[in-house]
């Protein structure tokens, strides 16, 4: 029982120790998780903003010149005929 009695100051005062330094730490971490969390937010927020409809994607691409080129370049290749071919087809 007195081997108790001593022990249990000193056993209640590193239960206290851990406890205090245990609880800090963790708000620490929950700090930088906050702080992670708000810049993730703002770019998906900032993302969200960027996305473009189907029908305005398919206007952009319609209306872009160099789509058109890529296309010609395709046919091309899979058809071994000059570009010069297509462009002039896709001008009359």
């Amino acid at each position: 029982m007195e081997k108790i009695q001593k022990f249990l100051p000193i056993a209640t005062f590193v239960l206290i120790l851990f406890i205090f330094l245990k609880g800090c730490g963790t708000g620490t971490q929950v700090k930088s998780t906050e702080k992670k969390v708000e810049v993730l937010t703002s770019k998906v927020d900032s993302l969200s903003n960027i996305v473009v409809t189907q029908q305005e994607m398919i206007q952009v691409l319609e209306g872009t010149t160099m789509w058109q080129t890529l296309i010609i370049e395709e046919l091309s290749d899979k058809d071994h005929m000059p570009i010069n071919h297509y462009r002039s087809e896709s001008n009359k």
